[in-house]
């Protein structure tokens, strides 16, 4: 009876944990643009409608707009990857799909971009899209504006076009971000060649190029001789470290992580695309 108790115990907790719900409900899509909150009139949301139609008709790329009140305490981008999940945005083929969520009384915005497109808007340029074309926008109330410059900056980064406009205060925040992302994935790659040089200067050359490229995308001058410097410490350490005779790995030799999977389906009416955790957000 006692081992029957706890294995209808057991039972219950696993179906508790599968079945856990959230607070925030994914809306049904009215279109290109759902607007939950009544924040855009008729002019603006029939307008961004047809910029977005025409987008998909020339190019197959869906890009959606979906405004809610609040999220309910729910993280912004667990929500857009959902809606983006449900919705089906891009095509089931390609995944090119972004989805703008912005939650007006929680002053949240979060671009969520399918598999598909994860390259061409990566997380720091989503990052510097929102910090530069939309949040400006938003903080004088302008969110018709703030969603059209968005968009219009996405279809230009799709199309390998789009240059940032940076205000004051948004260099630190993207250096930090291309700091992170230098740290988690160049790194690994960059140990496991430089720790089998014989000299030190190389991680120098390497720091210097990684820097010059930072300063291109975040135009920050000491970028160049900080990676310079900082690839000069790095090539020391791994190269002393893999002459030392490990049998092991060292940390920065290891191996990375794949995207998580994705599906789509639900009530969409898009494309079937897939999205898998890209994109980048911000507050106004």
């Amino acid at each position: 009876m006692l081992n029957s108790s706890r294995f209808l115990l057991l039972a219950f907790l696993v179906l508790s944990a599968g079945g856990t719900t959230y607070a925030f409900s994914v809306p049904a899509y009215e279109g290109f643009v759902t607007d939950r909150t009544g924040t855009l009139n008729s002019t603006e949301k029939q307008e961004l409608e047809t910029v977005l139609t025409t987008y998909r008709a020339e190019t197959s790329n869906e890009i959606a707009i979906l405004l809610v009140g609040t999220l309910d305490g729910e993280a912004i981008a667990d929500v857009a990857v959902e809606v983006g999940r449900k919705w089906g945005l891009g095509r089931n083929d390609v995944h090119n799909g972004i989805l703008i969520l912005a939650a007006i009384d929680d002053r949240e915005i979060f671009i969520a971009t399918g598999y598909g497109l994860e390259g061409a808007v990566p997380d720091l340029l989503a990052s510097q899209i929102i910090e530069s074309e939309i949040t400006p926008q938003f903080r004088n109330g302008n969110y018709f504006a703030g969603l059209l410059s968005g968009v219009t900056a996405l279809q230009s980064a799709i199309g390998g076009e789009y240059e940032p406009t940076l205000t004051s205060g948004t260099s630190d925040i993207n250096m930090m971000n291309a700091l992170l992302w230098f740290m988690f994935f160049v790194f690994p790659w960059l140990g496991a060649i430089l720790g089998r040089t014989k000299s030190w200067w190389l991680g120098g050359v390497i720091g210097a190029i990684g820097g010059a490229v930072l300063w291109l995308m975040t135009f920050t001058v000491f970028a160049i001789p900080f990676f310079a410097l900082l690839g000069l410490l790095f090539d020391f350490i791994v190269s002393k470290n893999f002459k030392s005779g490990r049998r092991h790995n060292p940390w920065y030799v290891g191996g990375g992580w794949g995207p998580g999977g994705g599906s789509s389906g639900g009530f969409g009416g898009f494309g079937g695309g897939s999205f898998g955790g890209g994109g980048a957000g911000g507050k106004w």
